[in-house]
């Protein structure tokens, strides 16, 4: 089927992808929504959307036999995913998630574990992310992709450039990671969804697909799932419930893959793009730090502040980028507030 729907890749955690998506949702008014996310987990949705459901929340899903393995997807509120769900409810759109049931990636985790402990080698598997902070330089990945996207608000800029991140991604990892079967399983459920939803009745043009930017190339080239090969799937029994999460939870430092290096930092970045501050964040960021220092017993003046923020524009400026990114904040932080030394403000 060569019309298929929109389908918007993003990062998972990424303030300007949320911002971006929204706009083309907006702009698009579709009738059908469709999530990466495990799709037995769609009616948990009228959960997260609840008044009182304050992110960052996730959703766990666990077998009911020991030994215990669990899954878990987060959302914080600037989780492109989390608004786009948010859009539907506001908006009256179907949303569901598209991807293949909790209890197969359950099962596929026991499989995976049972396979570890068979063929252990004791050779480290590729490391896409060690490989993409190597070519990014001594930065790493995440300082490129802030520098790159996160701060753009020209229309259509962040889809074009998590698209061609993707494409390179892709590129880079095929064949190559452990988890590489079992995207093209990922892909193929999710490109039979996308035609199960045409199929019945909605126009490829009233639905809108969001996946990570990776996914996109694979679900437009892949072959829908049969039936058949669904059935083959392995299968754990599971349930699931929604759970309240953390910001450090959601950082790379508790060892989430697809996490933040400074989660709240980029909470700011989502409250910079709602107000339409572009500043926003940079201010927050070394008033918040300034504050903390005060409440320890050191001195950080407003004045410090204010040269804070004008050293990490010129340093952004030096780097290469319109607007200073966590870099350029933290060593603003250390020679403004810090008064050249990293301990004060570590």
């Amino acid at each position: 089927m060569e019309n298929l729907p929109p389908i918007f890749g993003v990062r998972h955690l990424s303030p300007a992808g949320a911002w971006h998506l929204r706009q083309t949702l907006d702009a698009l008014r579709p009738r059908l929504v469709l999530v990466e996310g495990p799709c037995d987990l769609t009616p948990l949705m009228e959960d997260i959307t609840r008044p009182e459901t304050i992110p960052p929340v996730a959703i766990l899903a666990y077998t009911q036999e020991a030994p215990v393995r669990s899954i878990l997807y987060p959302f914080a509120a600037y989780s492109p995913e989390y608004q786009a769900i948010l859009w539907a409810k506001e908006n009256g759109a179907a949303c569901r998630f598209m991807d293949l049931p909790s209890e197969v990636f359950l099962a596929l985790r026991e499989q995976k574990e049972q396979q570890g402990r068979e063929e252990d080698t004791g050779a480290a598997p590729f490391d896409a992310w060690r490989e993409l902070d190597r070519l990014a330089g001594p930065d790493g990945h995440e300082m490129f992709w802030e520098r790159t996207l996160e701060h753009t608000t020209a229309p259509g800029a962040y889809e074009e450039g998590a698209a061609a991140f993707g494409r390179s991604l892709r590129e880079l990892t095929a064949g190559r990671e452990e988890d590489w079967a079992e995207n093209l399983v990922r892909e193929a459920q999710m490109r039979r969804v996308i035609e199960d939803a045409i199929a019945e009745g909605f126009a490829p043009g009233e639905i809108l697909a969001v996946t990570g930017a990776y996914h996109v190339e694979g679900i437009r080239a892949a072959a829908p799932i049969t039936d058949q090969e669904r059935a083959a799937l392995p299968r754990a029994a599971a349930n699931f419930t929604l759970m309240p999460y953390s910001y450090y939870r959601l950082s790379t430092r508790a060892g989430y893959g697809a996490g933040n290096r400074a989660p709240a930092y980029y909470g700011l970045l989502w409250e910079g793009f709602l107000r339409g501050e572009e500043d926003y964040a940079a201010r927050g960021y070394l008033a918040q730090v300034a504050r903390y220092l005060r409440e320890e017993g050191n001195p950080a003046s407003s004045a410090s502040v204010i040269e804070g923020v004008r050293l990490a524009n010129q340093l952004a400026d030096l780097r290469g980028s319109s607007r200073p990114v966590l870099r350029d904040l933290r060593d603003a932080a250390v020679t403004c507030l810090g008064e050249g030394s990293f301990s004060p403000v570590s």
